[in-house]
């Protein structure tokens, strides 16, 4: 890892925090599979990053309350699984669920807001 991936790693975790970060690179991993481009086939790093934010935001919201879920369950869980991994796994539907706003939002774009909420309510 060069020095300057490692510093803004670093700077990743100091402004949003472990849990933010370890949401933000599972969801990154998803990136592989489902990754943000444009209509031609182009990177959009606009979505990219706005998906990765969308990931932290369910990491630090949600990491915790699954973790605490899943110990409650599950009680033999808390000693084999570490909660940061939960942290990371609960950032991919946060890539998800952004993703499909996304294209939510761009199969509409041609729409004002009052047709917006009228596709809203009959799906």
């Amino acid at each position: 890892m060069s020095a300057e991936s490692f510093g803004g790693f670093a700077a990743l975790v100091k402004l949003y925090g472990f849990k933010a970060a370890l949401g933000m690179i599972g969801a990154a991993m998803l990136y592989i599979v489902l990754p943000p481009l444009n209509s031609d086939g182009t990177f959009n790093k606009g979505e990219f990053v706005a998906r990765l934010a969308c990931a932290g935001v369910f990491s630090c919201l949600l990491g915790g309350t699954v973790y605490q879920l899943l110990c409650a369950q599950l009680p033999a869980i808390g000693a084999m699984v570490n909660a940061s991994s939960v942290d990371l796994i609960v950032g991919a539907p946060g890539w998800w669920v952004s993703r499909a706003v996304a294209l939510w939002f761009q199969r509409r774009s041609d729409k004002d807001i009052a047709e917006l909420v009228k596709d809203a309510k009959e799906h």
